[in-house]
């Protein structure tokens, strides 16, 4: 089947393209959010050939496609006729929710600011860990002019990460998203910072004004562009009409950033050491934290929160600079799929079963495990339950290997590397590394599976 076909296909059984308000992606996935949920068949999509799995999650209805999402998305967009811009709320959407659906909605807005930058992220976290295997290899010196060029383009998303985040948001919230920018191009003006050390308090207008450093933040934005949405309702409703093409942004401007300056920057600010905490709470659990996270992970991908992790992730990056919890278990998760899917490659006698476990291990060991985890371990159950014993016992190996992420990147094999620059041993670290993937596959083989008979 053609990408153009599969996308035809969901988009018909999602309700068509009148039922799709908005039709973002992922690595992985197709996340759309519909106008009314009913109207789309949620088990004939999972049925459809190239279709992993579809369910509800964060107030999307989430469909698994696997690497090639983005092809099928591109066909998806030309059905839908969207190029995502912001729309109007539905009468569905702007009826009142229980705590739950306010919760979900928290989460799923928290999440969609985050998950368009993935990829550049994920592609700057690459280059400096390029930088630090040229250095560790002798190539580029400390001092180098090229590794620091590189190194400023490894840092330059992270450094202006405000900007991305209220794109994101204002995309999110339905809010002009010029102005979004404009807030925070004004948190991160080099004069602001000018004005005093961080923490320091300087006057404005008579009000105290908390210096803090905004680069790498990622709360404060959220809040303002939130912010943003209701004060350029009132601006709209207020300015005279002969006035309103510089009125209202003026408003929108000096009332959104006097009070992220004022209150949002500072108490964001209090947030940030309230989870510098939390990260020091959790280096203290140490190889326990790795495992019980290694093992939350998978049923966290199975669910469509898994990005959730996302923003503490950057939080963490912007107050330590490591990260030796998160992207750690993340390893152990994603190769212990590719080593049950390995033994069922081994063991299974259907031709097909081996062939689609055998590229969904690759696929795992790579980084992208919805093919392992739907595809093959899942649908057999049992070397699901492998996998979460694998990855609680090599996550809690690999704790104790100290093996610490210094950037933002997929825990792969490709990227296995740059996870060694703290570690005691690097032979340890590789050992952790590899019982991640033997340890499933073996338990795999142990327990056994109910073979496919037919596929």
């Amino acid at each position: 089947m053609s990408n153009k076909e599969l996308a035809e296909q969901i988009v018909t059984l999602v309700g068509g393209k009148d039922n799709v308000n908005s039709l973002t992606h992922c690595v992985t996935r197709l996340r759309f959010v519909l106008k009314d949920k009913s109207k789309a068949d949620l088990d004939k999509i999972s049925n459809v050939d190239g279709v992993l799995k579809t369910f509800e999650s964060g107030g999307q209805t989430q469909v698994v496609i696997g690497p090639g999402v983005k092809d099928v998305y591109e066909e998806a967009i030309k059905i839908v006729g969207t190029d995502n811009a912001p729309k109007a709320e539905t009468a569905e959407e702007k009826k009142p929710h229980g705590i739950g659906d306010i919760l979900k909605q928290g989460l799923d807005t928290l999440i969609a600011c985050f998950v368009p930058t993935i990829p550049v992220m994920a592609g700057s976290g690459m280059i400096k860990v390029l930088v630090a295997l040229l250095q560790t290899m002798g190539v580029l010196g400390a001092d180098s002019v090229t590794a620091s060029v590189l190194t400023v383009m490894g840092d330059g998303v992270f450094y202006f990460l405000p900007f991305f985040v209220a794109y994101n948001a204002a995309k999110k919230m339905n809010v002009d998203v010029m102005v979004s920018m404009v807030i925070a191009a004004i948190v991160l003006h080099p004069n602001l910072a000018a004005l005093g050390e961080a923490g320091t308090t300087v006057s404005f207008m008579q009000m105290p004004l908390r210096i803090v450093e905004y680069s790498a933040q990622a709360l404060p934005l959220i809040f303002a562009v939130w912010l943003l949405k209701y004060v350029d309702r009132f601006a709209d409703k207020y300015s005279p009409k002969v006035l309103k093409i510089f009125l209202r942004t003026m408003i929108d401007i000096i009332v959104v950033a006097t009070v992220t300056l004022i209150v949002i920057g500072p108490i964001t600010g209090y947030l940030g050491d309230a989870f510098m905490a939390f990260c020091t709470l959790m280096n203290t659990w140490g190889w326990i934290a790795v495992g019980i996270n290694a093992a939350l992970f998978p049923i966290m991908v199975l669910t469509g929160t898994h990005n959730a992790t996302i923003p503490l992730l950057v939080q963490m990056f912007a107050t330590q600079g490591f990260d030796t919890i998160f992207l750690p278990s993340g390893m152990a998760a994603n190769i212990a799929q590719a080593g049950a899917a390995a033994a069922v490659a081994v063991r299974s006698k259907n031709k097909k079963m081996k062939s689609t476990a055998g590229s969904a291990s690759v696929s795992a060991l790579l980084g992208i495990t919805e093919p392992a985890l739907y595809g093959v371990n899942l649908r057999l159950k049992r070397p699901f339950i492998a996998v979460l014993l694998g990855a609680v016992i090599s996550g809690c190996i690999i704790g104790l290997a100290k093996i610490t992420a210094p950037t933002f990147i997929t825990p792969s094999v490709l990227t296995a590397a740059v996870f060694f620059q703290k570690c005691p041993s690097i032979l340890g670290g590789v050992l952790a590394i590899v019982s991640a993937f033997v340890i499933p596959f073996v338990l795999t083989l142990l327990f056994g599976f109910e073979d496919v008979k037919e596929y």
